[in-house]
């Protein structure tokens, strides 16, 4: 295996941690535990961070992937892929953009509201968390596509 798929294959197991995360958090914020909600969703963040970076380094230091054997199929797929990258990441941002607003609109109150309580944000908060929530495990999916044919391709 070559450094690519190296580095592409352990990009695939922080997208499941990835994932992990964000299934702990929609966990816990059902359980009605916001700080552990905020902690997964806050490590979530972090490890997407952490691989943006590593992406830059990966393109300094390996460059891009030769698409030159890659079908119409693959292209797709990873099309699609990037897509799914790409919403989880907007809709995480906003969540993230409601949350702050909501806190900041309790103030020193309680972490824990009551439930359905009128907080700014909270609607849009949920939407948006939904979406990155499903935009990542639609994410994960694609990548396990992509990094499969990634790998058919290197060994035959």
């Amino acid at each position: 295996m070559d450094l690519k798929l190296t580095y592409w294959t352990l990009a695939f197991v922080n997208l499941v941690v990835i994932a992990a995360c964000l299934l702990n958090g929609v966990r816990r914020i059902r359980r009605g535990d916001v700080r552990g909600h905020r902690r997964s969703m806050g490590t979530a963040a972090i490890l997407v961070g952490l691989f943006l970076l590593s992406y830059l380094l990966k393109l300094a230091l390996l460059g891009r992937e030769d698409r030159a054997e890659w079908t119409s199929g693959d292209l797709l797929l990873l099309s699609v892929h990037e897509l799914c990258v790409a919403v989880s990441f907007a809709a995480g941002v906003t969540a993230a953009l409601h949350a702050r607003r909501f806190r900041e609109a309790l103030g020193s109150g309680p972490l824990r509201a009551a439930r359905g309580a009128a907080q700014p944000g909270r609607r849009a908060h949920r939407r948006a968390g939904r979406t990155a929530v499903v935009g990542g495990l639609l994410a994960l999916v694609t990548a396990l596509g992509v990094l499969v044919r990634m790998l058919e391709r290197a060994s035959g």
